[in-house]
C-alpha cells in the first residue's frame, strides 16, 4: 500500500470521527443543558445551544448535499464510461458484413 493511499485513508478515519463527535458532542450538550437556570438577555448557555443547532444543522446540511454530489458522480460517471464501450462492442465494417465489392 502506498503512502499516500495510506494517509488518505487515515485523514478520512480523522474527518469521519471528528465530524461524529462534533455531532454527538452537540447534541449532548443540547439535552444536558435545555433546562438551565435562564439569565435572561446574553445568557452564555443559550448562545451556546444555539452555536450548537446550527453546527448540527450545518453539518447535516453538508452531508446531506455531500452524499447527492457523490451520488451524482458515481451516478455519471457509470454512464458516461459505459457510453463508449458499446459504441467498440460490435464494430461495423463491410468486411464484417461480408459484403464483397466487386466493381
Amino acid at each position: 500500500m502506498s503512502c499516500f493511499t495510506k494517509n488518505k485513508r487515515i485523514f478520512a478515519f480523522l474527518t469521519a470521527f471528528f465530524v461524529t463527535a462534533v455531532l454527538f458532542l452537540s447534541g449532548l450538550f443540547i439535552v444536558t443543558h435545555v433546562e438551565h437556570d435562564c439569565t435572561g438577555e446574553g445568557c452564555f448557555v443559550c448562545v451556546e445551544i444555539e452555536s450548537c443547532v446550527f453546527t448540527i444543522g450545518l453539518l447535516a446540511e453538508a452531508v446531506g448535499a455531500g452524499a447527492v454530489i457523490v451520488f451524482a458522480y458515481i451516478a455519471i460517471q457509470k454512464l458516461l464510461s459505459s457510453y463508449p464501450s458499446r459504441l467498440y462492442l460490435c464494430p461495423v465494417s463491410l468486411v464484417s458484413l461480408k459484403i464483397r465489392l466487386d466493381n
